[in-house]
């Protein structure tokens, strides 16, 4: 009897989990997948293809997105009134942001690093100490080029600096693909100073083998003695335009460096505040004048101009900026937002997304180890403004996090030492602790309810945060006073509750919350992440056996509410169109399932085992297989891992074992959610033997709420297995783990 009891509560999940995602969800769902426009579509960047087309790129790095708003720009204003622009996260496979990887990331279309080899990038007829550039060139690789190309002599550094990394990753990955197709590529201008060669452009249009087809890099393109600007070398804008203009038909691709905000950049310790900031606006100046006229130069109905910053700047602060600006003018773009693929967000962009839209618009397929995706545009007004109020929020919410995080974390740890302490030695004086316990609990909820607030600095941030979460904690104690366990209901219930109707309508408050990703980390871009997922977890089983428990007349009913709500919660994990998290989908089926099995008062033994890894590993295989059916903008991490697994074998599986390991590791050691983690489990095993019988009197009072801190448990233990940050799944899931255990035992000895 017990076993088909089992085999039918296991089928009714089995076909539930199954039948979810035939059922579809809101469209509202689908807002960050497909953004919404004045007709509700997202533009691919195109151009006609019975025309030849052609991609000039112009660098203008470390410029920051309000510089734009300078009007006398009059040139950018131009391109932002018949284009599209967007933010653009910089990342790379380095620590920090260097120009030389940020380029190299652009052309390679994944993040690598290029660190120490922006000198070594020369004209092919560029004379040296042992001869010209390309003849060493030859001496190096074994490869002839002819006078006109340029060259990078350190192209073998770059593949011995790029393969330890744990993913599949060319350097010139983007030269490469259009050198296969028979197009021909140019790079012109450099970021030289008088201490040496800057010459970064190249790792943007150069080929595996460190080679662009025309061009000039050297220093004929420069002014040597300009009398105003520091350092006294300047790009000669007027001879940029000659070479362009001279450049053969046949090329495709023209990236051309600006560098001048660069040379000021590195003398900015150098020069007055008030020199500097002159010549960064004559600066600007001089290049909105020269991309005018180079756009002129371009077909708007058959080429495609991209103004990028590969690296930010400082502009008129001290401290660097985190995302660039990025435009985009010409065929098949009109004015709006930049989309992205990659982040699902309106608006912000991957530097890894330039490659494949250049091999787009060129009419050509993107390499399955390029990780970026082909941008769309998406038709918007007043785009300007509406992305300068965005990075500032992002910024804000950055700046802010890690602080917070912190001061969580401590307080956390503090409290539950604080907490035992009183528990062992003053027993009384420990029941004063319980509305502390329950605001280590309200955070979690106050952190997405704070999206609802204005945020027009750090100050006015910080008050919100504590004055909301001394509201919502005197919320919980009055529900606790009026009812017991009526905190863990209400703060439980509403964070779960709250989560899944977040994630399941594109999760704008998540996307904006300090315990939640950034794009400016750059970790993840949408669904859910690693620190709510715990949340998740935790608050749906422990409001939802509080709630068992409390009402245990009414024990069938929500037992069966209970089951429907964890297949909704699982769907919500899986669906490919809410983000597909893997790890939130195998923790979330095991700690779930186990969780309603005890309700169910099955009791596990081998078989129960065995069904619920067969329920996982069925999962694992189904989720990717439907994810791969939808076209490869509108896929998940997952479903685009599953594809670099298809295309590389079990070496890729080893990458992302690799990967993710690497990741959990260096997390254990560094975040502060380690420390969560284990003072949550030492307080639960100390409560256990201290004081003597509490637990077991808990157990026996409460028996369904005691069977969801087992299910917490095993959340947090599958989430720290299975999860690339599984630390921090892990730690978060147990906010709902170790401090409600607590207030427990205190209650218990009043």
């Amino acid at each position: 009897m017990k076993k088909s009891k089992l085999t039918i509560v296991l089928l009714i999940f089995i076909s539930l989990l199954t039948g979810f995602p035939a059922l579809g969800w809101p469209g509202a769902a689908m807002q960050n997948v497909s953004p919404g426009t004045g007709d509700g579509t997202a533009r691919p960047l195109t151009s006609s293809p019975s025309k030849q087309n052609k991609v000039v790129m112009v660098i203008v790095d470390r410029m920051v997105l309000e510089d734009l708003i300078d009007p006398s720009l009059t040139g950018f204003h131009k391109i932002i009134q018949n284009g599209a622009i967007s933010l653009m996260n910089c990342n790379t496979a380095g620590n920090n942001l260097l120009s030389e990887n940020t380029y190299a990331t652009i052309g390679a279309g994944s993040h690598i690093i290029a660190t120490g080899t922006s000198a070594m990038g020369l004209n092919a007829k560029e004379e040296q100490d042992n001869g010209p550039a390309g003849l060493e060139y030859y001496r190096r690789t074994g490869r002839k080029v002819p006078p006109s190309a340029v060259v990078q002599l350190d192209i073998t550094r770059f593949g011995q600096l790029n393969s330890e990394l744990p993913y599949p990753a060319v350097p010139g990955a983007l030269g490469d693909c259009l050198h296969e197709a028979g197009l021909k590529t140019a790079v012109l201008g450099n970021s030289d100073v008088t201490i040496g060669f800057r010459r970064e452009v190249l790792s943007v249009a150069m080929d595996r083998y460190g080679m662009v087809d025309y061009g000039d890099v050297s220093a004929s393109l420069l002014e040597k003695m300009d009398d105003r600007f520091p350092g006294g070398y300047s790009t000669n804008y007027a001879r940029v335009l000659q070479e362009m203009d001279r450049l053969p038909g046949d090329t495709a691709l023209t990236v051309i460096e600006t560098g001048d905000l660069s040379r000021l950049e590195e003398f900015r310790n150098y020069v007055s505040d008030s020199v500097w900031a002159a010549e960064r606006k004559r600066t600007m100046q001089r290049i909105d004048q020269f991309i005018g006229k180079a756009l002129d130069r371009l077909d708007p109905d058959r080429d495609l101009l991209l103004i990028v910053t590969p690296t930010p700047g400082k502009g008129a602060g001290e401290e660097n900026d985190y995302l660039s600006a990025i435009l985009a003018v010409g065929a098949g773009v009109r004015e709006g937002v930049l989309f992205s693929p990659t982040t699902k967000r309106q608006g912000i962009l991957m530097n890894t997304d330039l490659a494949p839209t250049i091999l787009g618009f060129l009419g050509l397929e993107k390499p399955e180890w390029m990780n970026g995706q082909i941008l769309l545009y998406v038709k918007a007004e007043n785009q300007l403004n509406k992305l300068v109020v965005m990075k500032k929020q992002l910024t804000l919410t950055y700046d802010a996090r890690s602080i917070f995080q912190k001061g969580y974390c401590v307080y956390q740890i503090g409290l539950l030492l604080v907490s035992l302490y009183f528990i062992l030695t003053h027993r009384k004086a420990a029941r004063l602790l319980q509305p502390f316990l329950l605001s280590v609990m309200a955070v979690p909820l106050v952190y997405l309810l704070l999206a609802f607030l204005p945020q027009p600095s750090f100050p006015v941030l910080t008050l919100e945060l504590f004055l909301l979460t001394a509201w919502i904690t005197c919320l919980a104690w009055w529900f606790e006073r009026r009812h017991n366990l009526g905190s863990f209901i209400f703060l439980s219930l509403a964070t779960a509750g709250l989560l899944i109707l977040d994630t399941a309508v594109g999760a704008p408050l998540q996307k904006t919350s300090i315990m939640s990703y950034d794009p400016i980390a750059g970790a993840r871009f949408y669904g859910i992440g690693n620190e709510y997922m715990g949340v998740l977890m935790g608050s749906l089983i422990i409001g939802c056996t509080t709630l068992m428990s409390k009402f245990e007349r009414y024990r069938k009913a929500l037992l069966v509410m209970t089951g429907i709500i964890f297949l909704i919660t699982v769907y919500v994990l899986v669906s490919p169109a809410l983000g597909s998290k893997m790890g939130g989908a195998i923790v979330s089926v095991a700690a779930l399932a186990v969780t309603f099995l005890l309700l169910c008062n099955v009791k596990f033994k081998l078989r129960t085992v065995i069904y619920l890894a067969v329920i996982i590993i069925g999962l694992v295989a189904v989720i990717p297989a439907i994810d791969l059916l939808r076209p490869a903008e509108l896929q998940s991490h997952f479903g685009r891992n599953a594809s670099l697994i298809l295309s590389g074998g079990w070496q890729e599986i080893q990458n992302i074992i690799v990967r993710k390991t690497e990741m959990n590791l260096k997390l254990i050691r560094y975040t502060y959610w380690t420390r969560i983690f284990i003072a949550s489990l030492v307080s639960l095993a100390l409560l256990f033997y201290r004081p003597v019988g509490v637990m077991a009197t808990i157990r026996k009072k409460r028996p369904d709420l005691y069977k969801g801190f087992v299910g917490v448990v095993t959340a947090s233990i599958v989430a720290l297995i299975f999860n690339d940050a599984g630390i921090v799944a892990a730690a978060t899931t147990m906010i709902f783990g170790a401090p409600p255990i607590v207030y427990l035992v205190l209650q218990e000895q009043k």
